[in-house]
């Protein structure tokens, strides 16, 4: 890294501190904190869906997965269309019309307090673990860059991303995750040309090695369950834990009950999905070039080098200054749009749905916003304990999110099928559903009868609790049609 590289990613970093510290001016009310005021334009909260989900992670395990695999990983925007298209089609509705702030808030109305906790709680439970991995990822860059240790590069990514978010709310992290995404194509098409100027014959020559490598390769038709990298994997199994973590992660659903109405929902909706599918698809080209220019110069890579670190080497060794500095600042572009994301999202599901419901005295606005900057505060320190845990183990960042998550999720996800699909299922039916889903989710590990891939977890986790839901409902009286009334897409 170079000092004009440096003045790059100070620059970034102060315009980002800038925006929230303007958004944080204007933060009266929890409805703004939380919703914007229903304010925002469509296209900014669709662009901030994506962003969302395009972590470190993703920009460094992308390039990693188009490294090792080349372009296979796009067929997962398959999966991901099909589990956009279901949240527009089943819950997008009740969520907008509802005028909710969690998603949460559904379930009480549907069933009762308990089912509307428990369903707060799966989320909690799966998003911790996605933070530490968004954290860790961040800093596997800011330890290769300045050859920090990796602890405190977690601790330093984890301090700036607990200030910004605490300062502007949903505001803030909306318009700073447009910022980022445009951060972020800035910084690919900076490695791309940096990987394509650095070998003689430039881009031909490294797209011929990489077709030499196997790497073209788009669709693998096959019937593989145990690989995310098979079409029928990729469109159902993963296409389901979309639907899970499009329809049920408050961090998208935060963004829906943002728009002014159910079309502007929608476009948001569709216009993240075009997005992320043209940011995976650059990734994984990126990827994809790194091993054509590897295979032209095998003695620049380290042996034994995992697929996550080969964007930081080749930035740390190959890219030239400024083109350096752009992708550093891509990344933590990347980092901080899912981190904040992440934050927000855990402070407004622990006040709404727990402090706000539960608490036996009045409090004013005012109270629950300051508690929200201060749960954020403190979720914030356990994702950067999260993050040491996931950085002491060996797996893929990409597929540690993927299969951790679908633990939680597909339960989840067959909690709001049971309110929105299924009129007969009450209350008890719902909750005790859920936890016999996770239970088994649990065990499956250790009972080889039972065991199936984690990618499958949601795909069959989703409609089991459905099941279980629908038996133990059996077992007492239904919920009377004026209870359910607007809540279901029958009645």
């Amino acid at each position: 890294m170079s000092p004009i590289d440096w003045v790059i990613v100070a620059v970034y970093a102060i315009i980002v501190l800038w925006i929230g510290l303007s958004a944080s001016q204007k933060q009266n009310n929890t409805d703004e904190y939380f919703r914007g005021s229903r304010q925002l334009p469509w296209w900014a909260i669709g662009i901030s869906i994506i962003a969302t989900s395009f972590s470190a992670a993703s920009l460094l395990g992308g390039p990693g997965e188009g490294y090792e695999h080349g372009f296979l990983w796009l067929q997962l925007q398959l999966g991901d269309l099909l589990g956009f298209g279901l949240v527009i089609l089943l819950f997008l509705p009740f969520f907008i019309r509802l005028n909710l702030t969690t998603a949460y808030e559904y379930l009480e109305r549907r069933f009762d307090a308990k089912t509307r906790s428990l369903g707060s709680l799966c989320f909690i439970l799966s998003l911790v673990a996605r933070l530490g991995a968004l954290l860790h990822g961040a800093s596997i860059v800011v330890a290769a860059v300045t050859g920090l240790p990796t602890s405190r590069a977690i601790l330093l990514v984890g301090f700036v991303s607990i200030l910004y978010t605490v300062m502007g709310g949903i505001t803030a992290v909306v318009w700073t995750d447009l910022l980022q995404f445009i951060m972020i194509f800035v910084g690919l098409i900076a490695g791309l040309w940096a990987a394509s100027v650095s070998v003689p014959g430039g881009l031909n020559a490294l797209w011929a090695a990489a077709g030499e490598g196997g790497k073209l390769q788009v669709i693998d038709a096959s019937w593989n369950p145990e690989s995310i990298r098979s079409l029928p994997t990729a469109l159902f199994a993963y296409g389901i834990l979309a639907f899970a973590v499009a329809g049920t992660n408050q961090q998208s659903v935060q963004r829906y009950v943002s728009c002014a109405d159910l079309p502007s929902g929608r476009k948001a909706i569709l216009l993240g999905w075009f997005t992320g599918f043209i940011g995976v698809a650059v990734t994984l080209l990126l990827g994809v070039l790194l091993f054509g220019f590897y295979s032209l110069n095998t003695a620049a890579l380290p042996e034994g080098i995992a697929g996550d670190q080969i964007l930081p080497h080749f930035i740390a060794n190959q890219v030239p200054p400024v083109a350096a500095g752009l992708l550093v600042s891509a990344i933590f572009a990347a980092a901080m749009s899912s981190i904040d994301s992440a934050l927000h999202s855990l402070a407004t599901c622990i006040v709404v749905d727990f402090q706000q419901r539960y608490a036996k005295t009045n409090r004013s606005d005012h109270y629950y916003l300051k508690a929200a900057q201060v749960w954020i505060v403190i979720c914030g320190i356990v994702g950067i304990f999260s993050a040491f845990y996931v950085a002491s183990t060996e797996e893929s960042l990409l597929e540690f999110l993927v299969e951790y998550m679908a633990l939680f999720l597909g339960p989840l996800l067959g909690l709001f099928l049971m309110g929105v699909l299924v009129p007969r299922i009450n209350g008890t039916g719902a909750f005790f559903g859920v936890l016999a889903a996770v239970a088994l989710l649990a065990i499956s590990g250790h009972y080889k009868w039972i065991e199936f891939p984690g990618i499958w977890r949601s795909a069959i986790s989703a409609p089991l609790a459905v099941i279980c839901g629908y038996g133990i409902s059996l077992m007492s009286k239904p919920p009377s049609k004026a209870s359910i009334a607007g809540l279901t897409l029958w009645r």
